[in-house]
Formats: structure tokens, sequence, C-alpha cells
């Protein structure tokens, strides 16, 4: 039997290439040379790296390197392939205040204490505000392995030019514009600012403040503990307790207010509630309810009352145009001062309203400025994103364009009462109870027994009235 000598394969085949896992990397092994070997030949080489199916373009400087200088018994880098760079979508970057609707988690202040209304906030710009970018998708490069294999990029998703309503489209920057102040809403198909903030459940502590350039919807109730603030007109579905509300114009609140010594409602417009009780109210324009009950009421124009079985009871009740009832006061004689025209004692805070307004002034100037600046570095540099101190600044412009309106409108109804006749003034009801004090022109009339249908005017004598029909 012939007796096989074992050979080790390398010097059978000194010459090895070496593919990765992946494709993306071919190695050369030289074996050492056997005593009496030939020198390689670089022709030998690149015949073995053709045979192992090597197409990618070899570096031939590292194969001339490992023949002169003698590296032997390792494998060195002789060929690489091109990686495949997939497609990167286009994208918005927005610049303004987004709500996290993951968190949720109201704010801890300095002192250990929850500030609950921090947990919904409202994405507001002004107008000529930079709302967006948008990033174009980028293509992707094929690749290919070492052994020649195509390897295709991810086509990358790109996005038009949204549906757009209170903005424009810059199209040399791919930038967006808001057009009006409001409240942004943004998706991949529409970007649109609209002037009405439209909420469609109660607001409580737990959802927040709500301070908004523009008019607020709410189709439910209103809470203790929040104040909603409007440079517009606010308009409530359901009742308001224990909350504060503050409008540039008109408040409408289909169902009643329940306040206490801290709630106070303040518009430029017309007040319109259900039913008052325990509130403050100040407004530039009408007052209008079924019945007021311990308010502290001032109104620009009429106070009214609509329904038939209505009531204004207990407190201090001024209007500067008159107050048109049905009852006023109570069988137990509650004190309940009805007061119209001129009184020296409400009109002597219009002293301090032009102060007032023009510190508000400056503070919009301020603001204004500040904004301006914010915005400015945002477009010179879209990566120093100041979304948050911006919405934070915006917020403050709602509440003090919201009570300068106000003061403003309260302002001008008193100035105004200065040049209104006297006998336009007047408070009438269909029924008086003792205990009321009915105030026109700095004059009193106390009422000590039940008057029926009647209207109170001031002439030189003082405070008359007369019977009036009952139509």
């Amino acid at each position: 039997m012939e007796n096989k000598q074992q050979t080790d394969p390398i010097s059978e085949n000194p010459i090895k290439i070496f593919i990765s896992e992946d494709k993306m990397n071919a190695y050369l092994f030289l074996a050492i040379p056997q005593e009496g070997q030939e020198a390689y030949k670089e022709s030998e080489i690149y015949d073995a790296i053709a045979a192992a199916g090597v197409k990618g373009q070899v570096n031939k400087d590292v194969i001339s390197q490992m023949l002169s200088s003698g590296w032997y018994g390792s494998k060195r880098l002789i060929c690489e392939g091109i990686p495949v760079r997939d497609g990167v979508d286009g994208y918005f970057e927005y610049f303004f205040h987004q709500k996290d609707e993951k968190s949720g988690k109201p704010r801890v202040l300095d002192d250990g204490s929850v500030d609950y209304t921090s947990v919904n906030t409202v994405g507001t710009v002004s107008e000529g505000d930079l709302i967006a970018i948008y990033h174009p998708a980028i293509p992707g490069h094929f690749g290919y392995t070492v052994t020649g294999e195509l390897l295709k990029p991810k086509i990358p998703k790109g996005y038009p030019v949204p549906q757009l309503n209170g903005c424009r489209y810059d199209e040399s920057t791919y930038s967006y514009y808001a057009t009006i102040d409001g409240k942004v809403e943004a998706t991949n198909t529409k970007l649109q600012v609209t002037q009405t903030l439209q909420i469609n459940k109660n607001v409580n502590v737990a959802f927040g403040s709500i301070y908004f350039m523009g008019d607020i919807e709410i189709y439910g109730d209103v809470d203790s503990g929040v104040e909603i603030t409007a440079s517009g007109s606010v308009t409530i579905g359901g009742s308001v307790q224990g909350a504060s509300i503050m409008a540039g114009e008109n408040i409408t609140i289909r169902g009643g207010i329940l306040g206490d010594d801290n709630t106070r409602i303040s518009c430029g417009g017309d007040l319109e509630a259900r039913f008052m009780q325990y509130v403050n109210v100040v407004a530039g324009g009408n007052v209008t309810a079924k019945s007021i009950l311990d308010c502290n009421v001032r109104a620009g124009g009429m106070v009214l009352i609509e329904d038939t079985n209505g009531l204004i009871s207990g407190g201090f009740i001024y209007s500067t145009k008159g107050i048109d009832g049905q009852a006023f006061g109570n069988k137990r004689s509650v004190k309940t001062i009805l007061s119209a025209g001129k009184n020296n004692k409400v009109l002597a805070d219009k002293v301090e309203y032009p102060r007032l307004i023009q510190e508000l002034d400056l503070k919009l100037t301020g603001i204004n400025s500040r904004e301006i600046q914010l915005d400015r570095e945002a477009k010179k540099d879209p990566t120093k994103k100041k979304s948050n101190m911006l919405h934070i600044i915006r917020q403050n412009k709602a509440r003090i364009l919201a009570e300068k309106k106000q003061l403003e409108a309260v302002y001008a109804a008193y100035d105004n009462m200065n040049n209104s006749a006297n006998a336009r003034t007047i408070i009438k009801g269909r029924k008086f109870f003792p205990g009321v004090i009915v105030q026109i022109d700095n004059k009193d009339y106390s009422i000590d027994f039940e008057m029926i249908l009647v209207s109170f005017r001031n002439n030189e004598e003082g405070i008359s009235y007369v019977q009036e029909s009952d139509e």
C-alpha cells in the first residue's frame, strides 16, 4: 500500500483571499514562503483575487508593499465595498410650542408645590412668526459589495406643500410664516393658524389655565383654580365655578357663574351668563343675566335681567347707562345697592386708567421687542429654537392685551358718562324690596317699602320715581 504524505493546505495554496461575511471587505493572505519556494508573482496574486470573485477596486499599493516588505503570515485589507446610503425622509421642523401628549405631568415649583396649570399649553404664534421649515428628502446612494453585488438604498419619503390657512410659504427657504395671530395646527398635510381655540372638554386644574391670542370656545365646564384669558372673546358652553375669566372682547357663559372672593370675570365687551353668584365683574359693555346674587358688578353699558322671574339681590351693581330688571333685593331686606350714571367712588378709578393703560403699552412694547429678537434668532439659526420661551412670552402678551382692551373699554364708557344726559340714566324693575338703595348720579334713594312697577330717574330735586304700566 502506497504511503501518502499529509500536506499543509496553506503550503499547497499559499495565496488565500478572505471575504467578510457582509461581502464588504476582501483580504489577502500570503503564506510564509518555504525554503526554495519561488517568490510570489503579482500576476499569481491578481489571478487568485479574480478567482475569488472580487470585482471591486483593489488596493495595488498594499499588494506591492506586502511583496516588497515581506508581509507574510497575516491578512491585509486589499478591497473595500461601497456602502449603501439610505435616503433620508423629508420632515417639518416646528418653531412653536408643542404639547407633549405623553407627559401630561404638572410642573413642580421651587418650593415643592405643584403647578397643575402648566399641564396643558397651546402653541400660539403672532403674525410674521416663523412656524416651520421643511427639510426636503435626501436621495440615497447605491452601494456595491467587493464581489460586485448592487446594494439598493431605501427610497426616502417626501411631503408636498401642505394645505395652508393663516400662513404663507417661502419657496426659496422652505419656510412657513404666520399671517395672523392665533393657534397653530400642524400635520404633514395641513398647516394652519386659527384665531379660535376650541376645547371639547371640561377645563380644571388637571387640564391647566389657558392664555390665547384670539377667541376661546370651551364646550364644557370651567372649574376653580384655573384662569381663562383671551385677547378676543370667550364662549363657555357649560358653567363656571371659582375660575377667573378675562377677555379683550365679549364673554358668553351658557351656564351660570358660581364664584368666591377670588373669582373675577372681566371683559372689554359684553358679558352674558345664565346666573351669577359671588362674582366680581368688570365689563366694558352690557352685563346680561337671569339672576345676579351677591355680586360686585361694574358695567360700561347696561345691566339687564331678561328672565321674568329674574332677580338682583345683594352686592353692589353699577352701570353707566342704567339697570333694567325684574325683582331687586328680597323679602329679608338684604342690602342691595343699585348704582347708575355718575358715581364718584366708581369713577375715581378712572383717573388711574390712563396710567395703567400706558404701563401695559410699555409691557407690550417690551414683549414685542423680545418676541422679534427670539424670532430673528430662530430664523438666523433654526437649530437654536426658542419655542418654549416664545410660548411663555405669548401667554403674557395674551393676558396683557386682554387686560388693556378691557381697561380701554371701561375707561371709554366712564369717559362717555360725563357727556351723557342725566335723563337717560334710569333704574327700573317690576319689584323693589325694602333694603334696596338706588343711586343715580351720586344721589341716593333708600327703599323702605315694597314698590311695584317703578322706574327711578334723577332730577334737580333728587331721585324720583314714576309708575310704569304692566305691559
